[in-house]
C-alpha cells in the first residue's frame, strides 16, 4: 500500500502486529503501577503521537490528557538544540505524569521534559517510550521507565517518527539499510 512513497530500498523493521503486542504489554504494566493514582498523560509531540494514542486507548487510568512540544531534531536526523515549542497548561502539582514518546534516542529531550514536569510540583514523573534505540554514542543520565521495544541503531521512521517530517503515519517501523 505504501510503496508509492516509501524510499527505495526502505524495509520494515518492527510490523504492526509486533508493536501493538508490545503497546498492550506496556499498557499491562502502566495500568498495574498507576491504578487509582491522580494521572497525566502528556504526548510529546509530533513523534510520540501514534504510539500515544494507541497506548492511550490500552490505558485502564483515570487520567487527564495534553502534550507538549519540544524537539532536539527538527529536520535533521541528528539532535541539536533543544527547541520548546509548546508547554501545556495543565496543573501538574501532586500529580502523576507519564511522559509519553515514540523514540529513546540518547535521552535529552525527555530527560528535559521529565525535569520539567518535577519543577511544577509533580508527585512524579516516568515515561514511556515506543522504541529504545541500542547505540554507543552515550546516553543522557534520565532513562526511560518503560519501553515497548528496543531496535538496533538505525535510522528508523514511521509509527510517529519521521524522514523529513514526513511518513509518521505508516503502521510500521521501517529503516534504510
Amino acid at each position: 500500500m505504501y510503496q508509492k512513497i516509501l524510499p527505495d530500498q526502505a524495509k520494515v523493521l518492527i510490523d504492526a502486529q509486533t508493536i501493538d503486542q508490545a503497546t498492550s504489554q506496556l499498557a499491562d504494566r502502566i495500568n498495574a503501577d498507576y491504578q487509582d493514582l491522580p494521572v497525566v498523560f502528556l504526548t510529546i509531540m509530533n513523534g510520540g503521537m501514534i504510539f500515544a494514542a494507541d497506548l492511550a486507548k490500552k490505558l485502564n487510568l483515570d487520567m487527564e490528557m495534553d502534550y507538549l512540544q519540544l524537539s532536539r531534531y527538527g529536520q535533521a536526523t541528528s539532535g541539536g538544540q533543544l527547541v520548546w515549542k509548546y508547554q501545556p497548561e495543565v496543573d501538574l502539582k501532586d500529580r502523576h505524569i507519564i511522559l509519553c514518546d515514540d523514540i529513546y534516542d540518547e535521552g535529552h529531550t525527555l530527560a528535559a521534559a521529565h525535569a520539567w514536569c518535577l519543577e511544577r510540583g509533580a508527585a512524579s514523573a516516568k515515561s514511556a517510550v515506543l522504541v529504545h534505540k541500542e547505540h554507543d554514542r552515550g546516553y543522557a543520565s534520565y532513562q526511560a521507565d518503560y519501553i515497548a521495544l528496543h531496535v538496533p541503531d538505525h535510522f528508523i521512521f514511521g509509527y510517529g517518527m519521521d524522514l523529513s517530517e514526513k511518513l509518521r503515519q505508516l503502521p510500521e517501523i521501517y529503516y534504510i539499510p
